[in-house]
């Protein structure tokens, strides 16, 4: 058996609104209405003046040429001013390499490996002892296994408990990749299987140490698919787990709330004194919408609640010394997903709870087994449920949950394996916010300007077509697409406004006062490179 290192390739960061790479030459489209004084008027004051809208059945063209177009504008809104608050969307990019192993040797006319050979990889290659050390045992079955060293892409939080709500200790969470190959010993012919259940992403808890696991709680951070989340909810009724990105982490007096945007506030609105000192204070806890409540718990902590991809843990609350307040400790997230045990999470691969004590994949939490009164759920797993992947051989490949793949590489006819990572992923800061993807800390430290006096600066944001409408517009709209793909570009081709088809070239049209009396400009051709042909003009005209 040979090892070797494969070291990392590159770890890439851009800034989503560097307006030197968004337009690199001249682009022809057809101009139909007043296009250019549309143009001149995209910007007001230093804010946008427009919304951005791009078709719910767009094109991946489509998306980027509304982005690149939002990041345009963006550039042009640099005025004199002292920039105080902000947020920007940085892209993170990824490549890397584990160690690899020799699996098959056609020089000597035999295989290297044993049937049946587990790969596992993680972040550091000290989390792949817990598996080598007590051999094959649950859902973990192999006859024999290779640690392939570290993936430096994948990612581990160093902290899982930062708010110390369960221990004080900096316990770890870190991702890691299980693949076992079947091959036929005798058969020396250089090719694998890799069978339904067989391949599994794990996001799992461990201690300080990295030698063993440790019990997942809400509140804990834990790595997932590259970024970092928050543990919301275990539900052992409903048997899912339910995680989402910090947005708040810390105190709320009583009377007070916290403003998630888009209309959003979740409020403290009571804390109540114990009846007796053993017992913990009852809280009353909100979540509105435009000032409206749409949803409520009043009880004792810990409470959790979950109103659409909103997140609300209430960890433990008091009153003040003259009980005239209270306080509540609080974690607020956002894009909330709920992972239901036993389900496909992704094509192919179904998400499970991982049991550290028995080493098995449980879709029941209650199956889960207990040491000491307490529970072994250590971490999430996404299994591989789809067909057997048979007779793989040299320069195959096989994706793991659409976030890493295993190899076999051919190598003067012998077989390496190994995993790897080629990744991006686009996160969005605001000034001062740290984030953790790709196993990089990014942190926004501050957005430069040249400075006279203070203005506010709001970038435009790309939205969907299900979420805007012209009779409800208060300000101009560019639509990315045409009517196959927009529908507010279809509503303004079925009342006549613009007329774009199939054979249509790059186009710009305006219709002038068609969204509540404000103009809106129809960014669109015949198919997606003709779309993206007509933002790539309108970049350049701006």
């Amino acid at each position: 058996m040979a090892m070797s290192m494969k070291k990392i390739g590159a770890i890439a960061v851009g800034g989503a609104m560097v307006a030197s790479a968004l337009a690199t030459g001249a682009f022809a489209a057809e101009k139909v209405g007043d296009v250019d004084a549309f143009a001149a008027d995209v910007v007001a004051d230093g804010n946008a003046n427009v919304d951005i809208v791009v078709g719910s059945n767009a094109a991946a063209l489509d998306v980027v040429s509304a982005a690149n177009i939002a990041a345009k504008i963006g550039s042009l809104m640099f005025t004199e001013g002292t920039v105080e608050d902000g947020a920007a969307t940085v892209s993170v990019s990824a490549e890397a390499s584990s160690d690899d192993f020799e699996l098959y040797i056609d020089g000597d006319g035999e295989q290297a490996s044993t049937n049946d050979v587990a790969f596992i990889t993680s972040p550091d290659k000290d989390y792949n002892d817990v598996f080598v050390g007590v051999g094959s045992k649950g859902d973990f079955t192999y006859s024999a296994i290779e640690p392939l060293g570290k993936l430096d892409t994948l990612t581990e939080v160093d902290d899982m408990d930062p708010s110390e709500w369960v221990s004080g200790d900096e316990d770890n969470a870190a991702e890691m990749a299980f693949v076992k190959v079947s091959g036929t010993n005798d058969s020396n012919d250089g090719e694998y299987d890799i069978l339904e259940g067989d391949a599994v992403y794990l996001s799992a808890a461990f201690n300080d140490d990295k030698d063993a696991f440790e019990t997942l709680s809400v509140g804990y951070r834990i790595p997932f698919l590259g970024e970092e989340y928050a543990v919301v909810k275990v539900d052992n009724d409903d048997d899912y787990i339910a995680v989402g990105k910090e947005v708040f982490d810390g105190v709320i007096k009583e009377g007070e709330s916290y403003d998630l945007g888009n209309g959003y506030t979740v409020a403290v609105d009571s804390v109540l004194s114990p009846l007796s000192t053993t017992d913990e204070p009852k809280v009353n806890v909100k979540i509105l919408k435009d000032g409206k409540v749409v949803a409520e718990k009043f009880d004792t902590t810990q409470i959790k609640m979950i109103y659409g991809d909103i997140g609300v843990v209430v960890n433990s609350a008091w009153q003040n010394v003259g009980q005239d307040y209270g306080y509540a400790e609080i974690l607020i997230a956002d894009n909330v997903v709920k992972m239901e045990l036993g389900e496909e999470f992704l094509p192919d691969w179904e998400v499970y709870a991982f049991d550290s004590n028995a080493m098995t994949l449980e879709k029941d939490i209650s199956d889960i087994s207990e040491v000491a009164n307490v529970t072994q759920l250590s971490g999430v797993a996404l299994q591989y449920s789809g067909d057997d992947e048979e007779d793989l051989e040299k320069d195959d490949s096989f994706d793991i949950a659409d976030y890493l793949s295993f190899e076999l590489e051919d190598d003067d006819d012998d077989i390496n394996a190994y995993f790897e990572m080629d990744q991006a992923k686009e996160v969005s800061l605001a000034i001062g916010q740290t984030v953790n993807v790709l196993n990089a800390e990014i942190k926004l430290a501050e957005i430069d300007a040249e400075a006279k006096e203070a203005v506010v600066m709001t970038a435009p944001i790309a939205v969907l077509d299900s979420e805007a409408s012209l009779d409800d517009a208060d300000k101009g709209l560019i639509l990315v697409g045409g009517p196959v793909v927009n529908a507010l570009t279809a509503e303004l081709a079925d009342a006549g406004l613009v007329a774009i088809d199939n054979e249509s070239p790059a186009t710009l049209a305006v219709a002038a006062g068609a969204a509540n009396g404000n103009d809106v400009l129809v960014v669109a051709g015949g198919d997606r490179a003709a779309t993206e042909e007509a933002a790539e003009a309108l970049i350049d005209m701006l």
